[in-house]
Parts: C-alpha cells; structure tokens; sequence
C-alpha cells in the first residue's frame, strides 16, 4: 500500500512539475513577442521560451513519472 500511495505522489508531482513548466514558457513566449526582443525564427516565441526555461524540469517531470508508474505497478501487484 506504502508503494501504491508513493507511487501516486510521484505521478501527481510529475504532472504538476510538467506543467507548471509549460505555463512558465508561456508567459514568457509572451514577454519574446514583444517589440526590440525577438525569438529565434526556426522554432518560435514558444521554442525559444522552452529552451530558456530549459529541459531540465522536463526531464526530471518525466523521471518521476515513470518512477512512479513503477511503484503503481509494485503496489498493485503486492497487493494481489
């Protein structure tokens, strides 16, 4: 049961952590559109803010989920 509920907090906290990241490039794709700033052309306002932010929440958002998807798994199968 430790492994179901730890399992979910990691799940719940990935999604967060995701798109918290997401709203963060957003607001600040807003901020690039403005007139002197500028983004780079190949990949947009919303690209550029993405690589600004960085990858680095994006990747530990996907670690945790999976992490926690694992422990999904081990507290279901425990529980049988």
């Amino acid at each position: 049961m430790k492994k179901l509920i730890a399992g979910a907090a990691a799940v719940v906290s990935s999604v967060i952590l995701y798109g918290l990241t997401r709203v963060s490039a957003a607001i600040y794709a807003l901020y690039l559109t403005q007139p002197n700033v500028g983004w780079n052309t190949d990949s947009g306002p919303f690209g550029t803010a993405m690589r600004a932010v960085g990858t680095v929440p994006l990747i530990i958002a996907v670690l945790l989920f999976v992490v926690g998807a694992c422990l999904v798994v081990a507290g279901i199968r425990e529980g049988k």
